[in-house]
């Protein structure tokens, strides 16, 4: 049975996930009215709530894969062996 902190985990990587389609909505939306209105408010507000969302999203993610799978994680940090 899944622990507390696995169960969290995979909720906020739902949450996240969430989010991010939330944020690609908001972008599309901006970018068709931009399109029909040729205000390009519309398109910047866009831009901006999904570059928000990626990065509300993409923290989440971590977050999430660290208390869920944490030998995961670990893995996925040290892929590249310590060089850059």
């Amino acid at each position: 049975m899944p622990s507390f902190k696995q169960l969290a985990g995979l909720v906020l990587i739902i949450v996240a996930v969430v989010i991010l389609v939330l944020s690609y909505n908001a972008y599309m939306t901006g970018y068709h009215k931009t399109i029909s209105t040729s205000n390009f408010t519309f398109l910047f507000s866009g831009i901006f709530w999904d570059l928000i969302g990626i990065i509300i999203g993409a923290v989440l993610i971590a977050i999430g894969l660290i208390l869920a799978y944490p030998k995961g994680a670990r893995w996925l940090a040290n892929r590249n062996g310590g060089k850059l």
